[in-house]
């Protein structure tokens, strides 16, 4: 195999588990929403939460751990 085969097959093996990724967790939002029945408000903050990416996420999660820490160097 020459490196461009292995490049187009590694290309193919990428797109479709990134396709099957998404369809699976789009599936499962849907199937959640739909078996929790949940109140209009517990909808958008979920669609919030979901909105965020992974910058946002870590950017959130450093924040509480330092403050956590904070708390207890004080305490």
């Amino acid at each position: 195999m020459t490196w461009l085969e292995i490049f187009g097959l590694f290309a193919v093996f990428w797109c479709a588990t990134s396709l099957c990724y998404r369809k699976g967790v789009k599936a499962g939002i849907k199937h959640a929403l739909m078996t929790l029945e949940l109140e209009q408000h517990q909808v958008e903050k979920l669609d919030k939460e979901l909105e965020k990416d992974s910058y946002d996420l870590t950017m959130e999660s450093i924040k509480k751990e330092l403050s956590s820490k904070n708390d207890k160097l004080l305490n």
